[in-house]
């Protein structure tokens, strides 16, 4: 209600004041120009408001709303300057009369013919004499936005319809699009209640000696020489008594001749007596015929290698607890009678 009275309310001031217009004081000259005189709907036209007074006048412009009978009041610059004015020349002598500008930035969204209405404008002189004046109208013609070839509107056009089976397929595209979120969705959910990986202990390692012994037990389960695989049966017999001697003395038996091994026992000092000695060098002879030389050996001699590496074996579970003894240097003739290449 405030905003449609405000109108009203400036109307009747100004009625009012143009009845209670003073006569203009001499050296006084009010002008008001409208630029562009002619313009189209909602266009911002300018209300340009110029004054000469004598250098003793005040000027009081008065207070516009936003809407002033037809005209969209946009902007108001009270004055006494406007933003674009030209500022007066320097070094000029002071004249007797200055100017007072004003403006009104406003809008009409009719066709037709328009006067901008007078303002109310007081006006104090020297004496502290107030005058009661006005500015003349302003006379403003508006023009359609349309062209004399667009004066007829065209209809609208008619909505575009989407086929079944074009909607059918964006329905299926989006029904596929929710599976898929719902299945990363899924996913991530499950990712983050996974339960963390227990790490179980490492199993305790086994004794070597106690591994071979099992070894040993497990090659004499297979009856390999029983059932005419004799070689296969030494070559496993002569892995076993090299992991014996190995853990049991402290030497490096892998990729280790049979001469090697057993001169290394021999610096060693970790053999116990000179029979141990010899029957880790029967054992290894044996072991040798059967794999380089393709030697057949009967029955006793088959029991003899086992029985040799059993001994060996009990051998070294004591030797790993008895301080090592002075080193027994034994030449056996059966190093003569070795295949060649051992």
């Amino acid at each position: 209600m405030k905003v449609c009275l405000v109108p009203l309310v400036f109307c009747a001031l100004l009625a009012a004041s143009l009845a209670a217009q003073d006569e203009v004081p001499p050296g006084v000259r009010i002008r008001a120009a409208a630029d562009p005189q002619k313009a189209t709907v909602g266009d911002p036209i300018r209300i340009d408001f110029e004054l000469d007074l004598p250098r003793e006048y005040q000027v009081r412009f008065p207070s516009v709303g936003n809407q002033l009978r037809d005209f969209a009041v946009l902007e108001v610059y009270p004055g006494p300057k406007v933003p674009d004015a030209r500022p007066e020349p320097s070094g000029t002598k002071a004249q007797p009369e200055v100017k007072y500008r004003a403006r009104i930035v406003a809008a009409l969204y009719k066709v037709g013919e328009f006067e901008f209405p007078p303002l109310p404008l007081v006006l104090r002189d020297a004496g502290g004499k107030e005058h009661a004046l006005s500015t003349p109208a302003v006379k403003i013609q508006i023009q359609s936005v349309l062209t004399d070839k667009d004066q007829d509107l065209k209809d609208l056009k008619n909505q575009a319809e989407i086929h079944e089976a074009v909607r059918w397929i964006l329905w299926l595209a989006l029904a596929l699009l929710l599976a898929l979120l719902a299945a990363l969705a899924w996913w991530r959910w499950q990712r983050g209640r996974r339960a963390p990986e227990l790490r179980l202990p490492a199993p305790p390692q086994m004794d070597p000696l106690s591994l071979a012994e099992a070894e040993l037990r497990d090659l004499l389960a297979l009856r390999l020489i029983e059932n005419g695989f004799v070689k296969q049966f030494y070559v496993s017999l002569s892995e076993i008594a090299k992991k014996i001697l190995e853990a049991g003395y402290g030497i490096q038996t892998v990729e280790k001749t049979s001469r090697e091994i057993l001169e290394s026992l021999r610096n060693g000092g970790r053999v116990a007596s000179t029979e141990n000695l010899r029957h880790i060098e029967d054992l290894l002879l044996a072991c040798d015929l059967v794999k380089f030389a393709k030697y057949v050996p009967p029955g006793p001699e088959n029991e003899a290698a086992v029985k040799n590496t059993v001994q060996i074996l009990e051998v070294c579970k004591k030797q790993r607890e008895t301080p090592p003894s002075v080193p027994v240097a034994i030449k056996s003739a059966s190093q003569t009678a070795r295949p060649e290449g051992l």
